[in-house]
């Protein structure tokens, strides 16, 4: 009678496992200590974040990032995306020294927020106007309430697999285990939430999906606006050009607001954002910490009409917005210094970005299918996200095990392997490139990837 062989036993008796922990916790000495010493901390930076096996960042520089042990890596997380031109990039770092001399929080307007709102308004197709806040959560909070004031109406819709921040309107997921790929179900990730919040105030459509068309117009008369990735974080793509533009369409056609979420697509996928990249225009975008050059920030960019809200011109559609940090000096000046240098050089870094993300895609891709590996990248551009199925996937209905599937032990093996590879990718395994990446690190990146493959194959684990 043969005998199954447990993936835990496995891995506690595969010898690359093993070595490859032994080699970590040698190496690491100053952050395990750090792990298991006594904290007030509840939390870590956020759940997402937490890595294979702990380690402790110190500093960083260009595309790399250096543990409290002295261990470099080459950085794939840029700071949740935001670090486009590079970690401690000159440009920032100077314009960032100056303003400190004079000052980091006034409460009070400086002449920055207004040169900063001129090259947002520049970049994104829908911005006539803007405002500034402090994250990319209090962004897409701020546009989803403005939605709500200039319509009169109540909902807001929401895509499945979307990511929106941390706020009570942005934490309703499809379950993918229930409901159907025309009408998902949804559910919170997060206890502390009403049940008011999904009832009344959200509709939940299907991502890349026709059928969110006709629940638009079946539910035009509530719906004060769609919030969507036009590239999600889950789902990075750059194929979807008829999604979106139908999606404009029947906005239109049923007076509903259109907002693009371009927290982490603004700047990144291109110098205009994701609308930019497809030539489509929202109603409003919102925006996050790459507007701000990595520093705390976040924007509503939008119509001057819809806008109005903010500044009090709307009337008794007036709304309530504000926040100590809103406009703070160092955010404005860094978010001017980077946003500058990408007008300024986007004929060259956008195009390297996009090659750089495609090349290490493709060859990963190809790699994973000629050796019958059951995983694959997908990215938009140097955003890029792997996926452990050979089964393709259109949106998340098609992601198998969303929640955690049959290869998830095997997926946190290769991820422990790669970072023995001194390749960083953060706990969410959403991965970006940086204009300071070179070939040479991109190399480095698919040839410790192709390894960590074959370690875990060889110890059975697929």
């Amino acid at each position: 009678m043969e005998t199954t062989i447990s993936i835990e036993d496995k891995i506690l008796h595969g010898k690359n496992a093993q070595s490859i922990r032994k080699i970590l916790k040698e190496r690491t000495p100053k952050s395990f200590e750090i792990k298991n010493k006594g904290k007030k901390v509840a939390q870590e930076v956020i759940q997402t974040v937490r890595l294979p096996h702990p380690v402790y960042m110190e500093s960083a520089e260009g595309g790399n990032m250096t543990d409290v042990d002295g261990n470099t890596y080459i950085d794939t997380t840029m700071g949740f995306g935001p670090i486009i031109l590079g970690h401690n990039h000159p440009v920032v770092r100077e314009a960032v020294d100056k303003q400190l001399n004079r000052g980091w929080l006034f409460g009070l307007p400086g002449e920055a927020q207004f040169e900063l709102g001129e090259l947002l308004c520049d970049a994104s197709p829908c911005a006539e106007e803007v405002i500034w806040a402090n994250t990319g959560t209090e962004a897409t909070m701020y546009a989803m309430r403005a939605a709500r004031a200039f319509t009169g109406k109540s909902k807001i819709g929401v895509f499945d697999g979307a990511y929106h921040g941390a706020h009570d309107y942005a934490l309703f997921y499809a379950t993918f285990e229930e409901g159907t790929n025309d009408k998902p179900n949804g559910m919170y990730v997060s206890s502390g939430i009403s049940d008011v919040i999904k009832n009344d105030t959200l509709e939940l459509l299907p991502y890349r999906n026709e059928a969110a068309f006709d629940l638009i117009r079946k539910n035009k008369d509530d719906l004060a606006a769609i919030i969507l990735e036009g590239s999600q974080n889950s789902n990075p793509r750059l194929n979807n050009k008829d999604f979106l533009q139908g999606l404009r369409d029947v906005c239109t056609e049923c007076d509903v607001l259109m907002i693009m979420d371009e927290v982490v697509t603004g700047f990144r996928v291109d110098y205009g954002g994701i609308q930019g990249y497809y030539g489509i225009k929202a109603d409003m975008a919102t925006y996050g910490k790459i507007t701000g050059g990595g520093f705390p920030v976040g924007a509503v960019a939008g119509r001057k009409d819809i806008m109005a809200v903010f500044g009090g011109r709307g009337g008794d559609k007036r709304i309530f917005h504000g926040g100590t940090f809103n406009g703070n000096p160092l955010s404005m000046i860094a978010g001017q210094a980077v946003i500058s240098h990408l007008k300024e050089n986007k004929d060259t870094i956008y195009p390297s970005l996009m090659d750089k993300g495609n090349r290490l895609t493709n060859e990963i891709n190809k790699f994973c299918e000629e050796n019958e590996y059951p995983a694959q990248i997908l990215n938009a551009g140097s955003k890029f996200h792997m996926k452990f199925q050979r089964e393709s996937i259109s949106n998340g209905f098609d992601i198998k095990g969303y929640y955690g599937g049959e290869h998830k032990q095997a997926e946190n093996e290769f991820y422990l392997h790669l970072l023995g590879h001194n390749v960083m990718v953060p706990g969410v395994r959403l991965a970006f490139l940086c204009d300071a990446h070179t070939d040479e690190d991109v190399t480095t990146i698919i040839e410790s990837m192709k390894a960590s493959f074959e370690a875990v194959r060889e110890d059975g684990l697929f």
